[in-house]
Parts: C-alpha cells; structure tokens; sequence
C-alpha cells in the first residue's frame, strides 16, 4: 500500500479543521505534527545554537579610586578593594591574584616582588553583566618589602590581575586573556613630616627599560609558555 502524500503542516491541519482561531490553530498544528510524525512525512530537528565564544575578563575598579593614594599605617591594615568583571566564561572560573610592584622586575626576574595565591570568581556571561566582588588585602599576611628597592622605600603598588588560566610564571597564560587593576600604596602616616603625598609613576623609559618587566613582555611571556 502506497503511503499518502504529505501535506505541509499548515495545509495539513487547515485541512483537518479549518480552525477559525489561533488557539484552534494551534492545536490543529500540534494534531497534524503528531499525525505527520507517525506516518514518517515530517521530522522537527532542535534548534541548534553556538556557543558564545569566551573572552578575556574586563575590570573595572569600583572603591577606592585608583587615582587617590592608600596610605598604609601600623603593623596590621586590611583594606577592601571592590571591583567589577566582564566576561564571558562558557563555565571556567575567573581566576585573581595579588601583586606588589608589578611591572617591577625583581631579583629573581619576576614582574611583581611577591604575589598571593590564586583565588576565583564564579564563571558568568556577558549577558548577565558585571559581577561584583571584593578582595581584602591583609598587610599582616601579604606585607609590603620594606628593602628599599623603590626609588622611595615607602613607595608601591598593589594590582589586582585576572584571567582564566595562570602559568609557570604565575602570570595569566594568554596575553589576549588578562586584566588587571594597580592602586598607589604608601607607606607611612600621610600627616607625618616627610610621609609623600604621592609617588613617582613607574620609569621604563630610556635606561630605566631594563629596570621593568610585564607578565605580557614578549621574551619572558614565551619563556613562560615552554614546558
């Protein structure tokens, strides 16, 4: 027995019931699908939709202004730093971390003179906004060097850095997949004689290029990527 033609679903179910209302459409589409299915005439494949793509992670700072020194007074200062991330994560954590005098090349060839351990946001999307998040900073566990190796003893920076994935180097694994935050720390009493108001930005120019170092920095970035 020769199976009937098939109709399209529309004809099929204006043919069944001539339904006079969208309701009434409605079902006379879901009959004729239903009906259509069991004959083999129609197949409905789900909609398919890709996968946003990820992208690095955008901070934003939101207190204390990055523009306003933090004083650091006493053995013991927590200070708050509230932030904001823009990311589109497809479920992989945004890692952070801290780093003092980043940009700063150490003794042992680092970009930073110390760092904290890794810590993680939870993974968001683009289209759910910008997550917020704080981080304390605790001086008693994380403390500032006190060595002189700024122009001013007293003179630092705290950067807040993040990305999906760090390397050997302790530096974000992507150049492309990075962001970072960096507030002026001081440290001494701003109403002390001799305490600056502010400090110096930091030189790379001229002969003091060799005096800096960065996590995106070409040869050490690639250095860092070797097994």
């Amino acid at each position: 027995m020769t199976a009937p033609p098939c109709l399209p679903l529309r004809r099929a179910a204006a043919s069944a019931a001539r339904p006079r209302s969208s309701a009434a459409l409605a079902r006379s589409l879901a009959a004729a699908a239903l009906a259509a299915s069991a004959t083999g005439c129609l197949v409905i494949s789900p909609p398919e939709y890709d996968e946003p793509s990820k992208t690095g992670p955008v901070l934003t700072a939101v207190f204390p202004p990055q523009h306003i020194p933090i004083h650091i007074v006493g053995p013991r200062v927590v200070k708050d730093l509230g932030v904001t991330v823009l990311s589109e994560d497809n479920g992989d954590p945004v890692l952070f971390t801290l780093y003092i005098d980043y940009g700063r090349r150490s003794l042992s060839e680092k970009p930073f003179r110390k760092l904290t351990t890794l810590r993680e946001i939870e993974a968001g999307t683009i289209a759910g906004g910008q997550r917020p998040f704080t981080v304390s900073w605790d001086t008693y566990d994380f403390n500032l060097p006190t060595d002189g190796m700024t122009p001013e003893k007293e003179c630092h920076t705290i950067t807040l850095m993040a990305s999906h994935d760090f390397n050997r180097c302790d530096c974000p694994a992507d150049t492309d997949d990075m962001s970072s935050l960096t507030w002026q720390v001081i440290n001494c009493d701003a109403n002390e004689p001799g305490c600056p108001a502010a400090c110096p930005a930091l030189d790379c120019s001229g002969s003091n290029a060799a005096e800096c170092l960065f996590c995106d920095t070409p040869e050490f970035h690639d250095a860092c990527s070797r097994p």
